[in-house]
């Protein structure tokens, strides 16, 4: 019974949950030590940091942990999997109707002014943070060079990151 309760407690955080990882670990964190007292207060922020230290999202290793600690491989693979399993749906159900209707005139209009939303998205992403990031001419000339070398010679970006980093170090 235990096994039920921790996936359809996982599948309702994945279902109701939208904001990313953090805002989610406050809805699991009422689940798991308020609602279901399956960890203590201490325990579910140890799983946080151990979730924000591993690779992958922030919920679904914490839904893995939580998981494992209360119900051991079961309960992990119970609680990721209900976690996940909305969002699964979703995705399968987007990627249907996309097939179905990719060739339809409308649909094609539709997905043309998308392009341009998500490109004003990234847009303003990029002004929010390169005033930020733009202290003065020093990381103004790295980041140009960084990009020139990105654009032009396609150098692996990770590379470039590490390169700037030293330079910032050695020179800034």
């Amino acid at each position: 019974m235990i096994y039920l309760t921790m996936f359809w407690t996982f599948l309702k955080i994945g279902l109701f949950s939208f904001g990313g990882g953090y805002a989610i670990l406050a809805m699991i964190r009422q689940e798991v030590v308020i609602n279901h007292p399956w960890l203590s207060q201490a325990q579910f922020m140890e799983i946080v940091a151990i979730s924000q230290m591993t690779p992958g999202p922030i919920a679904i290793n914490a839904a893995t942990f939580i998981g494992f600690q209360k119900g051991g491989i079961l309960g992990s693979l119970l609680c990721t999997f209900g976690v996940i399993f909305p969002s699964l749906i979703i995705m399968l159900l987007v990627t249907i109707s996309y097939l179905r209707l990719k060739r339809q005139p409308w649909f094609k209009n539709v997905f043309a002014k998308l392009r341009l939303l998500s490109l004003g998205l990234i847009a303003a992403a990029l002004i929010m943070v390169f005033s930020d990031a733009i202290a003065d001419w020093f990381s103004i000339v790295v980041f140009a060079i960084s990009l020139l070398a990105s654009w032009r010679f396609k150098l692996n970006p990770f590379y470039l990151l590490i390169l700037a980093a030293v330079v910032g170090m050695l020179f800034g």
